[in-house]
């Protein structure tokens, strides 16, 4: 790889799907940081009041999916 450049993230790929081709959100957080980190928060805040949750129910069950996940890679590791 070259200096500067690394893989693209999980939330690099779901917001290239998200917002239109022609939108560089990258250079827009880039250029206002402020502004992005400020309408960023907005939104967190807004989706957490609507769907909290479900959003907490997801998030539970990612960690221990992940967890598990861990463990067995571990006992399986050590012949357990």
């Amino acid at each position: 790889m070259a200096r500067g450049t690394r893989p693209p993230s999980f939330a690099d790929e779901l917001l290239d799907e998200v917002f239109p081709e022609e939108l560089d959100w990258e250079r827009l957080v880039r250029t206002y940081p402020k502004t992005s980190l400020a309408v960023a928060a907005l939104g967190g805040f807004l989706l957490a009041r609507s769907q909290g949750p479900a959003l907490l129910s997801a998030i539970g069950s990612l960690a221990a999916t992940r967890l598990t996940s861990q463990v067995e890679g571990l006992l399986g590791e050590d012949g357990g």
